[in-house]
């Protein structure tokens, strides 16, 4: 499984890390959070994507992201992480594609895509977004649980068996986009 890692943590302790380590700092760069949580840049920018839709941070200019959260976000992270009680999160690192795209480009081309499609249908699982995205089950597991971590997700689909529910509805996902200043 070459290009695969199997983080020392969970996704859902990687956000809470990140979580505390932006407010200890006051802003977050994706080089200075990698090198702070000893993870790859590809892993940081992920989590700068999943902290910006939780609210915790925002964004000020190209690099640095200031702090604004109210500090309650770190609880509730770490209670969505006692709710998927998964292993690791495989994060796929040998994404030579994904160099020069950084945090942004995985927000506005992957993360919120995956979001859209979880909106449109009413819910999601791995194996959904594995086939309606085209990529790999690693891929469509690192994005379903950056969606869980970030509080989208509620309980099971009972229409739909092995699915999770959305949270979001289409006026909510419209907001979400204004929020973080992407354009459809």
């Amino acid at each position: 499984m070459s290009g695969v890692i199997k983080e020392s943590a969970t996704f859902f302790e990687l956000i809470r890390r990140a979580a505390e380590y932006a407010e200890r700092e006051g802003r977050v760069a994706e080089k200075k959070l990698a090198k702070a949580l000893g993870v790859r840049i590809p892993t940081a920018a992920k989590l700068v994507c999943a902290l910006e839709i939780v609210g915790v941070l925002g964004r000020k200019d190209g690099k640095y992201r200031p702090y604004t959260g109210r500090g309650s976000e770190k609880g509730e992270i770490a209670a969505r992480g006692a709710e998927f009680p998964q292993d690791y999160l495989p994060l796929v690192e040998d994404d030579k594609a994904f160099k020069p795209i950084g945090a942004e480009g995985y927000m506005t081309g992957t993360l919120l895509p995956a979001v859209k499609i979880g909106v449109f249908y009413g819910s999601l699982s791995v194996v959904f977004l594995e086939r309606k995205m085209s990529v790999g089950y690693e891929r469509a597991h690192e994005i379903f649980d950056i969606i869980a971590a970030c509080g989208l997700l509620e309980g099971e689909d009972e229409i739909n068996p092995g699915r999770r529910k959305m949270k979001l509805g289409l006026a909510d996902y419209d907001a979400l986009y204004a929020r973080l200043g992407v354009e459809q």
